[in-house]
């Protein structure tokens, strides 16, 4: 039987690891740089359609509708680009819940203080608890480290730019 303090580090190291992963190969295969210039197009777009119908002019109006055609080819490469790294990540994610859950199926921790959690009851939101099991104390690991990872990442490509 392993000990709680054990499971508590194996379980946050874990998710810091997956994090890591996770970040890295949606970086590398979400294409974060063409999904913005994705979202820049688009908006430039409606920008253009949106003058059209305000200043009235048909010819304006004709290039925006033509230019609008556009759209949906760039909203399903931006989609496919954001969903990509899910094909990997998601399994991996329900492959390591199990293995959380048969290596640990003792673990509980109990916090110092309540978080909300939201998807635990919806007619009575938000729901305290303080106490939380393997998959429970996975997620929360996750959610720290995947913004500790997100924040680190990013400092690292401010200061690479600014060489």
């Amino acid at each position: 039987m392993i000990d709680a303090t054990t499971a508590f580090f194996a379980i946050t190291v874990i998710a810091v690891v997956y994090s890591a992963i996770t970040t890295h190969i949606t970086k590398t295969w979400g294409n974060r740089a063409r999904v913005t210039q994705i979202q820049a197009e688009m908006n430039r777009i409606n920008n253009m359609m949106t003058e059209a119908v305000k200043h009235n002019d048909e010819k304006k109006k004709k290039e925006a509708e033509a230019e609008q055609g556009k759209i949906a080819g760039l909203m399903k490469e931006s989609m496919i680009l954001q969903f990509k790294p899910l094909v990997v990540t998601l399994p991996v994610f329900i492959g390591l819940s199990w293995v959380l859950r048969t290596t640990f199926p003792e673990f509980q921790i109990k916090l110092a203080v309540a978080l909300p959690i939201f998807i635990q009851n919806f007619n009575n939101f938000p729901n305290w608890r303080d106490t939380f099991g393997v998959i429970g104390w996975f997620i929360l690991a996750l959610l720290v480290s995947g913004l500790l990872v997100q924040f680190i990442t990013g400092k690292i490509s401010e200061m690479r730019k600014k060489k």
